[in-house]
């Protein structure tokens, strides 16, 4: 910036409608360098623009040596703070990827939760299925029919014990000779 030598100490001189040399309105602007650190100053809107006019005027004084020092400390730790700012907004870039991974595998499982859940009502019918087969089954074998086998394998086995009782009696009995 380019600096004059006069300036404006009573603020009640600008309206806000001024016009600068190139007839464009002027406005306030604050300087952000650390040579004139939030130093005011009038300005062209066209100021530093390309073929725009360099028209300002200072309205604050010059800064104390103190406050230039301070202007620097301020400055440095400004920067310390940008330096971290861009770190934090890398890192929550990266959770923000993570985030999204664990969203996308989030719905992965959801999807397979909801496949298995469906097996699971139907290996559940089947199984009631199968225990209603057996249970039929098993009424069935306990029923007319199970006693009827029953009552088949108790006539076979008398009948042969008539047989043999029969063939024990018609056939010649021997006689063992029993030595003391």
């Amino acid at each position: 910036m380019s600096s004059s030598s006069s300036y404006t100490t009573n603020l009640s001189q600008y309206d806000g409608d001024e016009r600068c040399r190139c007839g464009q309105r002027v406005v306030m602007q604050t300087s952000l360098t650390v040579k004139n650190p939030g130093r005011r100053f009038l300005g062209c809107i066209n100021y530093k623009k390309e073929n725009g006019c360099n028209f300002f005027v200072w309205i604050d004084p010059e800064t104390c040596p103190r406050g230039l020092e301070y202007a620097k400390i301020m400055q440095a730790r400004k920067e310390e703070l940008e330096k971290q700012v861009q770190g934090l907004k890398m890192k929550i870039e990266r959770l923000e990827r993570g985030r999204q991974m664990v969203e996308e595998e989030n719905d992965a499982l959801v999807v397979k939760l909801a496949d298995l859940t469906e097996i699971n009502v139907n290996l559940t019918t089947t199984i009631e299925a199968l225990n209603a087969q057996i249970g039929a089954r098993k009424t069935r074998e306990i029923g007319p029919t199970y006693f009827r086998n029953i009552i088949v394998v108790v006539v076979i086995v008398c009948v042969i014990g008539v047989l043999m009782s029969s063939v024990n009696h018609n056939t010649p009995k021997k006689k063992y000779l029993y030595l003391p």
